[in-house]
């Protein structure tokens, strides 16, 4: 018997209906972040695929489940992953360097996140589907699509990252 499923409304993915736990700010259906768990389990026991690709799953994740906008964590998750995206994708910065800032970000108080997309093109969802070789491929091209997006968020991350916008 196939189970059933459901369309998680943050993301659009569709994932196993299920009851359980969510994350405390990030918006989503408990099967949706099951499914998160069952991804980074599959990167956790693989040091290579980890390696290369854990930084845009976990980026890519929290950008397409934003959570309320009034809660001010969100915002900043929203912010501060958007930011390590478009340094790992648009500057090819290095993991420790994106990390590095991020430390220096997550002490700021972010502005409010203008309107969240309405859907996106491709969730974790599409990367689970594919053949375990194929994951890595798979988060990139997840990855582009949750920054793009957000691009109406490019200009106040750029006035983030300068210092212009603090609040």
């Amino acid at each position: 018997m196939k189970a059933i499923q459901e369309r998680c409304f943050s993301c659009g993915g569709r994932f196993r209906q299920t009851d359980g736990p969510t994350h405390a700010y990030m918006s989503s259906t408990p099967g949706c972040w099951a499914t998160y768990g069952d991804l980074l389990a599959r990167e956790y026991s693989d040091h290579d695929l980890f390696q290369r690709v854990h930084r845009l799953t976990v980026d890519s994740y929290a950008l397409q489940h934003p959570g309320d906008p009034s809660d001010a964590r969100a915002r900043r998750s929203v912010w501060v992953h958007y930011l390590a995206l478009t340094l790992k994708l648009r500057d090819h910065c290095s993991d420790e360097e994106i990390l590095a800032r991020m430390r220096i970000l997550v002490r700021r108080q972010f502005p409010v996140i203008p309107a969240r997309p309405k859907s996106f093109d491709v969730t974790h969802a599409d990367v689970m589907a594919p053949d375990p070789a194929a994951h890595a491929k798979a988060v990139r091209t997840w990855a582009v699509c949750s920054l793009s997006a957000w691009d109406c968020l490019a200009d106040g991350a750029e006035g983030i990252q300068t210092g212009r916008i603090l609040t």
